[in-house]
């Protein structure tokens, strides 16, 4: 969307503005009359089953009812005031408000043979769960019960949607009732690993998850395709990767699947992360086609009630952020939630964007099956006891019989009595599960490229487009880049990244950049757009090479952001692939997002990912804030070769790695922490013959100092500090700095022989970070174990902060650790 449509909301759509005041009675002088049950009627609709919560009149509905004719007051009052509360008075885009208004009131009812199917399903799900509580009574499934027609909304979103594959990003209440009834995961498989069966043989690498963790991926009986993301604990992260994958998925096969986000109320309401899921989902780049969006809401958190949980007045308050449609519906009501996802579902296809239904239940068992809920809420739990099972009610209201479950009933007895043999039929292992994976990760990649092919297209990153008039400095950027081609020699970082991508793109590769100010760059140090600056077009330097390629700025975002694109990696598809953070520390904000997908995505849930994710990094003088990207962190997560981390320190290394990433069959996230300093560093350059065939990323760059008594281990922009230093002492025949380009996976073969013609001369590591942050804390058994004997460390004092805050504290830190780690005197 362009910053006009911004303006003027276009982007929800098009039609006479006056006609919201004909909706919804907003304009001066329009009566109250069915615009009040349209705007309010929500408010004093019967929703909540337990009959706990007070129902709202707003004056201007009272006003209409006393206006208007009894029998047509009665018949709004039943289109807006029963079972279902259609929240859309805050809707501005005419067409879409005047749609809802249209299906709303068309007062559809299910048909009977839908009725029985649905009572079926409840009565499953009633006999799934009273099962599980008899044979298995201290197993966490965190049951479902209370909220059974919380499938009849799922089967219901999935039926209206017609789509042929479904993208379910779910949560843990009534996690295995859905996966055995509503998405038909194996019901001997979901009970197996309920009793304890892994999903993977013991010997197989990985720590995998407990069973209402575990994700899914089959066709069920109807030939729909389901795919269903595994979850951590920390539930709203997942909607984020869910639609990352859809995304994925859609550009994949040119058929966009329903994204389908299973929510609970305390979780939509109280996390950022649903806030900026939303935020990103009329973006171009982030786009699915809408989603639905279920909230399981039964009236509690684990111990919370609603009134501790939020200021909002509803838990979907959220979504007005979109101005989608929110529609509460009685659970307790299987024909109430026929009828909403029915228009939610249509209304997704009609208008492709996010809509929201709030399913307001209970919950008759604790957060789990060995908690007690009565502790805390005795009133609500002793209305729930007061209530007959769903089933049986709603058999009254179908004037039907109870179903039987005689087949369903031996199924299950048959599957328990199975499931005491059961065993996955999964493969043994997987390349990225290998014994020797670390040391794999550390092999040579060719990486490299005919340098003729290079140079052109470095010439052609450089072209000004005809007809452009760009800003002075800009056209000075790309003839500077141009002269480093023709030259051959003289390329800097960026033109390093980019000449990447363009290899990839090249190559039929797709690529998808993207982060915060990340086309220009943060530190004006990109211009992968260039703007006119006479009529402000927008050309874009690899997208005009052609191909699938994606080159995009984001949200101020990081959580929701970082899931998304590792939902898009999810595969290992060979894509040149890359999210940057705008600063480094911005890691700290996506931390559970990291942690859980990016360096555990795979040891639990076999995840495959190419993503690189870029983390600016380096103590420049800039304060205790954007001075680091954390490695000490990422590296406190790094084991059995789940992630590769490179601190590269030059141009045509860094080139490598990226390429690497698409080139190397295992796929593996990487992590780079890329420089600030370095990015205009006169002597941070390559030349192409570093780019060419059969060169490739190198763990170590060692150097030859024959009579070298001490050696300096460093990584980066240490490195560029430490050899100024050293020249301008005259200490280049007696210390010898060995640079670490990759972190991890730790190369001990290149680390021992880089070293090895040392001899007994002292080595020490020196980083830029304070004692306690920085590589060292995981590097010194590595470096001990390599070389067999201790490296001692030379860096800032530990510190509670990343660095200072003045830049002259900042210098005369930095001048007394390089004065450390090249004096030959012993400082130990």
């Amino acid at each position: 969307m362009d910053r006009d449509q911004l303006r003027r909301f276009d982007f929800l759509g098009a039609g006479d503005p006056g006609a919201l005041d004909e909706l919804f009675g907003r304009g001066r002088g329009c009566g109250p009359g069915r615009a009040a049950w349209r705007r309010f009627g929500w408010l004093a609709a019967d929703l909540d089953p337990l009959k706990l919560a007070s129902r709202q009149t707003h004056p201007d509905l009272a006003g209409a009812r006393e206006a208007m004719d009894a029998a047509e007051a009665a018949r709004l009052d039943a289109l807006w005031c029963g079972t279902i509360g259609w929240e859309i008075g805050h809707l501005q885009d005419p067409e879409r408000a005047a749609w809802l208004v249209a299906a709303i009131e068309d007062g559809w009812a299910p048909p009977q043979e839908l009725r029985i199917a649905s009572l079926d399903l409840i009565a499953r799900a009633e006999t799934f769960e009273a099962i599980f509580a008899k044979r298995l009574p201290t197993v966490k499934i965190f049951g479902l019960s209370g909220s059974e027609s919380y499938l009849v909304a799922i089967d219901a979103a999935i039926r209206e949607s017609g789509a042929k594959t479904i993208v379910v990003g779910g949560m843990h209440r009534g996690r295995l009732t859905q996966m055995a009834l509503s998405f038909e995961k194996p019901l001997l498989r979901c009970i197996a690993e309920c009793m304890g069966a892994p999903d993977l043989p013991e010997h197989f690498g990985a720590s995998s998850d407990v069973p209402y963790h575990l994700g899914w991926e089959g066709t069920r009986g109807d030939g729909i395709h389901m795919w269903i993301a595994p979850h951590p604990s920390h539930l709203s992260i997942v909607p984020a990767l869910t639609l990352g994958r859809a995304y994925a998925m859609a550009r994949e096969t040119g058929e966009a699947p329903l994204p389908l986000l299973l929510h609970t109320d305390a979780a939509f309401a109280g996390q950022g992360v649903n806030m900026e899921l939303l935020q990103l989902s009329a973006l171009r780049h982030f786009q699915v086609g809408g989603a639905i969006h279920l909230v399981l809401n039964n009236q509690l958190g684990f111990t919370t009630e609603p009134e501790e949980g939020r200021s909002a007045r509803t838990c979907t308050d959220i979504a007005k952020l979109i101005e989608a449609p929110v529609i509460h519906v009685n659970g307790d009501d299987p024909d109430a939630v026929l009828a909403a996802l029915r228009v939610a579902a249509r209304y997704r296809n009609r208008f492709g964007a996010d809509v929201v239904v709030d399913t307001v239940s209970y919950r008759r068992r604790g957060h789990n099956e060995i908690d007690e809920a009565r502790f805390t809420q005795p009133l609500q739990y002793k209305a729930m006891d007061a209530l007959r099972p769903l089933s049986e009610r709603y058999a009254e209201a179908c004037r039907a019989n109870a179903p039987d479950l005689s087949e369903f009933r031996a199924e299950m007895d048959a599957a328990f009595a199975a499931a005491e043999n059961w065993a996955p039929n999964s493969p043994e292992t997987a390349p990225g599960f290998a014994p020797d994976i670390e040391a794999r990760l550390c092999d040579h990649v060719a990486t490299g490229v005919d340098p003729e092919r290079l140079r052109a297209l470095g010439v052609a990153m450089s072209c000004v487009p005809e007809g452009m008039t760009l800003h002075p400095k800009v056209l000075q950027f790309l003839e500077k880049r141009r002269a480093a081609f023709e030259k051959g020699e003289g390329i800097d970082w960026s033109t390093a990244e980019a000449l990447a991508m363009a290899v990839a793109v090249d190559d039929g590769l797709p690529v998808r950049f993207c982060g915060q100010d990340s086309v220009r760059g943060a530190f004006s140090q990109r211009h992968l757009a260039l703007h006119d600056q006479k009529t402000g077009a927008v050309h874009s330097v690899i997208g005009a090479l052609g191909g699938d390629v994606e080159i995009f700025n984001t949200p101020l975002i990081e959580n929701a952001v970082l899931g998304f694109e590792y939902g898009f990696s999810v595969g290992g598809r060979r894509v040149q692939h890359i999210w940057e953070a705008q600063f480094g520390d911005f890691l700290n904000v996506c931390q559970s997002t990291f942690d859980q997908f990016v360096t555990g995505g795979e040891d639990r849930w076999l995840f495959t990912s190419r993503l690189t994710i870029l983390l600016p990094h380096g103590m420049d003088g800039g304060g205790p804030d954007h001075s680091t990207g954390h490695p000490e962190r990422v590296l406190a997560r790094c084991a059995r070769g789940n992630i590769c981390l490179i601190n590269a320190s030059t141009p045509a290394n860094y080139f490598h790695a990226l390429r690497r990433q698409v080139v190397r069959q295992v796929a593996k996230p990487l992590v780079v922490l890329t420089p600030k300093f370095l990015l205009r560093h006169s002597a941070c350059r390559s030349a192409l013959v570093d780019f060419a065939v059969d060169t490739g990323f190198r763990t170590v760059i060692a150097e030859k100092v024959v009579r070298a008594k001490r050696v300096v281990l460093c990584s980066g922009k240490m490195f560029f500090l430490l050899d100024a230093a050293r020249k301008e002492h005259g200490l280049d025949q007696q210390v010898a700095l060995v640079r670490l380009e990759q972190l991890y996976p730790f190369p001990t073969e290149a680390v021992a022989a880089a070293l090895k013609p040392y001899g007994e001369a002292e080595l020490v590591w020196a980083q830029e970070e304070p004692a306690n942050l920085g590589p060292f804390t995981w590097l010194d058994r590595q470096l001990e174990a390599a070389v067999g004997r201790r490296v001692r460390l030379i860096s800032r004092p530990a510190a509670p902060s990343p660095a200072v805050g003045w830049k002259v504290w900042h210098e005369k830190e930095q001048s007394a650790v390089i004065a450390a780690a090249l004096s030959l005197e012993d400082a130990s």
